[in-house]
């Protein structure tokens, strides 16, 4: 249980931000204009991902998806912002 709890605070936090930020990243203008409701988002996204984290059978599972979908998005955020540049 305290893996499950671990993994959606520790991997929650940077995924709900570099959601936030891939949204933004491609957003017209880079979202210049939805920057304060993206930083309202931002807590009931991680809280989501939190809740989620316990829908999986085990921690480790839990770890490894969370880790795994953290990697994609900061991999999909290096090339949205190096296509953009």
């Amino acid at each position: 249980m305290i893996a499950r709890c671990l993994a959606g605070t520790l991997l929650g936090f940077p995924l709900a931000a570099a959601v936030l930020a891939l949204v933004l990243q491609l957003l017209p203008n880079h979202g210049a204009a939805f920057v304060i409701p993206a930083l309202i988002l931002f807590f009931p996204l991680w809280t989501g991902l939190m809740a989620a984290a316990y829908l999986f059978r085990s921690g480790a599972r839990a770890w490894l998806v969370l880790g795994a979908a953290n990697a994609l998005v900061f991999v999909a955020l290096s090339a949205a912002r190096l296509a953009g540049s």
